[in-house]
């Protein structure tokens, strides 16, 4: 399936060919030795379930995609993003991807070290999505005065509020730029006062994407961002459209 017709290969960021991706569901009764040892002798199987994660998906995603993933839990979402960012291996089919990925697929504090400062945290979260110690180091000041810490951007982590530790989470995140981003269910902001701040430099960090493919659970953060929605169900796509005007 293209979301645009027929780019050419050159215009595609992210290609998926038939991805399935698949795991074998173990039960307690598997590891019991006494069966085991019963069925060696009996020549009985106990199966494993096998639990369809993602089903035979094909898509191409042209460069300056803005798309956003639907569907209830469990449907495929999180796990197909995660193969879009090769940090999951499918089970059988190929992917491509040109360009730098920018893959946000944690929660609100994902990253954080509590023993490091809020300085520390924000170049090493930054070199492992994949900028270098010198760019991070560069964007300090821009990053401690947007995130309001003061002189709490060099106490350790540990001793932030939660708010406190969401704001430099979001902060260091949307100093950085992508060919491509990966996002899961949006980057949340903190109090109501950074919230009106931060959603001018949200939007700046969505728009200078390449490309764009968000999951999530909110029609309005969807509408907001992107252009094209696939909602997923079980792991299939059952239906592609157009989002709401903005």
């Amino acid at each position: 399936m293209n979301i645009e017709s027929e780019p050419t290969s050159n215009d595609i960021a992210i290609s998926l060919t038939d991805v399935w991706v698949q795991y074998r569901l173990r039960h307690a009764h598997h590891y019991n030795l006494k069966r085991t040892l019963t069925n060696i002798v009996t020549r009985k199987h106990d199966e494993a379930e096998t639990i369809t994660a993602l089903e035979g998906i094909t898509l191409d995603f042209p460069r300056g995609t803005r798309l956003g993933l639907t569907g209830s839990n469990g449907s495929g979402k999180s796990t197909l993003l995660a193969v879009m960012a090769g940090t999951l291996t499918p089970t059988r089919g190929t992917i491509e991807t040109r360009g730098r990925i920018l893959a946000l697929l944690g929660g609100p504090n994902e990253g954080l070290d509590p023993e490091q400062t809020g300085r520390e945290n924000a170049v090493s979260l930054g070199i492992r999505l994949g900028e270098s110690r010198e760019s991070m180091e560069a964007k300090l000041n821009d990053i401690h005065d947007f995130s309001g810490l003061g002189q709490r951007f060099d106490h350790p982590v540990y001793t932030y509020s939660s708010g406190m530790q969401v704001r430099l989470r979001f902060t260091t995140i949307t100093s950085l730029k992508a060919d491509v981003l990966l996002i899961d269910e949006g980057i949340g902001a903190a109090d109501v006062e950074f919230n009106e701040r931060a959603v001018g430099r949200l939007h700046d960090f969505y728009a200078s994407a390449g490309t764009l493919v968000m999951a999530s659970h909110s029609s309005e953060l969807i509408h907001s961002h992107c252009e094209t929605t696939i909602a997923l169900d079980s792991g299939r796509i059952y239906r592609a459209q157009s989002t709401l005007p903005r």
